[in-house]
């Protein structure tokens, strides 16, 4: 290898260093706070909450983008607070209804049944199913794990003392679930069993009403987790290590660039692209330190080939 060459080398590699670290908006006003799904069609599917955390008398969309046009399109309606969701093995997506206290069955075909499940759940959050279309559910309220089979019948299937609020809600390969706590920063560990176990403990807001995590996905070994009140991503490696992504503690903005300089509000969401290398996370304008309880504006930001 010559100078020139060697040189080169240098250069490419640099870039794409500088490029491995980068925060940018993917679509704005968007509007949609509550969970972010990637579906098994390859689109970003982005549940909204609604314009305020407890604006229970509103009914609201989950859209859909087209992760290579960006185009946004409304995928269904009427839910009452839509927060997480999920897909099973035949396509059929689960969206949880918090302000319904309900989940709701979008087929494949696009019917919609806002009264899948509507016994059993407690504020639900978080969404999961298994390799047999069985669906898991956070209970935010009744500090609990539910399991639904594929004809909507409700089960208990975890309580601990250590759920406080659990809000998001993944599975790795291996069927352990992993859900994690908004009022406070745990990563919970759930087998196959319903035993439930500290799996990491994340840096969180303590001031005021304790605000810790968002949302988490897992992928190829490692689970991503949103803080919604300190404003940051972490990952987590599968013996609970943690690690940041991305974020200022309490910067209370959304700047794009480089991730060790951009920023966040009140990350939320999170999803993975199916080849591991974008994350995409819906984040709020307002701050918390004045606007308290509002979730518009957002928008939906990625960051690229973070690894």
């Amino acid at each position: 290898m010559n100078r020139i060459t060697f040189l080169l080398v240098i250069i490419i590699s640099t870039y794409e260093m500088v490029k491995a670290q980068q925060l940018d908006f993917f679509v704005r006003d968007i509007n949609a706070s509550g969970g972010v799904t990637m579906g098994p069609d390859g689109n970003l599917y982005v549940s909204d909450f609604g314009s305020k955390l407890g604006a229970s008398d509103t009914t609201t969309h989950v859209y859909k983008i087209d992760l290579k046009t960006k185009e946004v399109s409304v995928f269904a309606s009427g839910f009452k607070g839509a927060s997480g969701a999920t897909f099973d093995n035949k396509g059929n997506f689960y969206q949880s209804n918090p302000f319904g206290h309900s989940i709701s069955k979008v087929s494949k075909d696009g019917k919609v049944n806002h009264s899948f499940v509507t016994q059993g759940l407690k504020t639900p959050i978080g969404l999961a199913t298994d390799t047999k279309d069985n669906l898991y559910v956070c209970n935010c309220s009744g500090n609990s794990i539910g399991k639904i089979d594929a004809n909507g019948n409700y089960s208990e299937f975890a309580t601990s003392d250590l759920f406080k609020c659990p809000n998001g809600l993944t599975k790795d390969k291996a069927g352990n679930l992993y859900a994690c706590n908004f009022s406070d920063g745990k990563v919970l560990k759930i087998d196959q069993l319903g035993n439930v176990s500290l799996f990491s403990d994340l840096p969180y807001s303590t001031s005021g009403k304790p605000v810790g995590n968002g949302h988490l996905t897992y992928f190829n070994g490692k689970i991503y987790v949103t803080t919604i009140g300190k404003g940051e991503v972490y990952k987590v490696d599968e013996n609970g290590a943690f690690t940041k992504v991305i974020g200022k503690p309490f910067a209370f903005v959304n700047v794009e660039g480089d991730v060790d300089e951009a920023s966040l509000c009140k990350p939320n969401g999170i999803a993975i692209s199916p080849d591991g290398k974008s994350l995409y996370i819906n984040v709020s304008d307002a701050p918390w330190n004045t606007r308290t309880l509002d979730l518009y504006p957002a928008h939906v930001m990625v960051i690229t080939d973070f690894e």
